[in-house]
């Protein structure tokens, strides 16, 4: 039993010492993005996988977003899989809301009463891009992960009714290619 015993706890010490997980935390990702939280997993010699998930906010002018979503990163490492430099492509979904307050007067004289018109949104946004990053794993199995990319992400809004559509509608449509990147800090076992 003994002898099974170490057997056992030696495996365990070298899958340790192999590192071929890891669990990161993006605190930039609150302000709206899909991997807050990573696992990755080694896959074969060079390649990773990567899913993440995320909860967020931010404001944007009289804009207020609260999102949440998830994310998937294939990557190849150029040395070996986990540690140094990598290319990955991305695939993410993030939904959400969108609350829209305006203030406005009928008067010049600041003294008087304004008005305050509100609107809401539910938000979908759908995106693929690349990032290349790097990778560090230290003995203690602290790691920390830097990437930067761009992503096309194609947004869509839900309007609570026709009118704040109208209105406000025109000015939210923004699809394109946006900068992304991660600041990513965890350990790896």
């Amino acid at each position: 039993m003994k002898k099974l015993l170490l057997v056992g706890a030696l495996a365990l010490f070298g899958a340790v010492n192999a590192q071929e997980n890891s669990i990161k935390v993006n605190p930039a990702a609150l302000l709206g993005g899909s991997d807050l939280i990573t696992f990755e997993h080694k896959l074969g010699d060079n390649f990773s996988g990567v899913i993440g998930a995320g909860y967020g906010g931010f404001k944007f002018g009289s804009n207020k977003y609260t999102t949440y979503g998830g994310g998937l990163q294939g990557r190849y490492y150029f040395d070996e899989a986990m540690t140094g430099f990598y290319g990955a492509a991305v695939a993410d979904y993030t939904a959400g809301k969108v609350k829209i307050e305006n203030s406005f007067s009928f008067s010049m004289d600041p003294s008087m009463p304004t008005e305050t018109q509100s609107a809401e949104a539910d938000i979908s946004a759908i995106g693929g891009g690349l990032r290349a990053g790097y990778q560090w794993i230290f003995d203690s199995g602290i790691t920390l992960d830097i990437n930067l990319g761009a992503s096309y992400k194609s947004f869509k809004y839900k309007w609570n009714n026709a009118a704040d559509e109208t209105f406000y509608g025109d000015n939210l449509k923004a699809s394109g290619v946006l900068p992304t990147g991660s600041l990513g800090i965890g350990y790896s076992f």
